[in-house]
């Protein structure tokens, strides 16, 4: 968990102590909170059944949502889970305003463990909309073996970074999935206010021009500023270098095109 100046802090937490099955170790990185966040933090250790471990970083003015340097901050999470006293199988991402119900972790894990190629996996959020094969970035449940294998455990420190670890994994060969199902509630709805980030995103990930074109012109429906905005970020790529799994995105988009124009030529042709 990455926190800053973080409100529902103390309910996520409560959330984990509370799964029919409980993490073994949870890591919040403190992201130079100026509240009480890091306090909390430090008093809360020792009052839970899992150990929690914390990480202070300095204060800085900027927010890090949809940026790099969100990774970076994640990053330090991370090394504390690789130098970890026991051996992990399951890593999962949470934001600090995500409580989960207490069945979460088992049902998510449970269906891991049934199919030993699904590598990435989430839950759904009441009232957001997600695509099957698109897991969710906070409650994201990762499988250990496959992320160490694809680069040590580690988010890259480019824009795109969250979507990055699910598509890593659609092509290595692993599956990846959504569950309906297995559902949560925020506190904070998602944000639409990073349209430019999230353009840049799509670039990085080598999204197809008509698919960003499409998630652009489906934003400006909610916010025509932000539609916009992403629309810029994607063709204003300046400083913006393309993941590894750019190839595969981009191909992959360009036969789901061709699918779906072959099925409507056949239905009215």
């Amino acid at each position: 968990m990455a926190v800053r100046n973080e409100r529902g802090l103390g309910r996520a937490l409560a959330s984990l102590e509370a799964q029919s099955l409980r993490p073994s170790v949870v890591v919040v990185v403190d992201d130079g909170s100026t509240d009480g966040t890091g306090g909390f933090l430090d008093a809360a250790r020792g009052s839970y059944s899992f150990d929690l471990e914390v990480v202070h970083l300095e204060p800085h003015e900027e927010s890090y949502v949809g940026r790099p340097e969100l990774a970076r901050v994640l990053n330090r999470g991370l090394g504390v889970l690789a130098r970890w006293k026991a051996p992990l199988d399951f890593v999962m991402k949470l934001d600090g305003d995500h409580s989960l119900p207490p069945g979460y972790l088992a049902a998510v894990i449970g269906r891991m463990l049934e199919d030993p190629r699904l590598a990435v996996a989430s839950g759904c959020v009441v009232g957001e909309r997600s695509a099957e094969s698109s897991p969710r970035g906070s409650g994201m449940v990762i499988r250990v073996g496959f992320w160490r294998d694809a680069n040590t455990m580690r988010f890259p420190l480019e824009y795109g970074w969250e979507s990055w670890l699910y598509l890593k994994a659609q092509a290595s060969g692993y599956s990846t999935r959504s569950f309906s199902d297995i559902a949560s509630v925020i506190s904070r709805p998602t944000s639409i206010s990073k349209g430019l980030l999230y353009g840049r995103g799509m670039y990085a990930l080598g999204y197809f021009w008509p698919y960003a074109l499409g998630r652009s012109v489906a934003l400006t429906a909610r916010s025509p500023r932000q539609g916009l905005q992403m629309l810029r970020g994607y063709l204003d790529r300046r400083g913006v270098r393309r993941l590894d799994v750019a190839t595969y995105v981009n191909r992959s988009q360009k036969r789901l095109l061709v699918t779906r124009a072959v099925k409507a030529l056949a239905r009215h042709g």
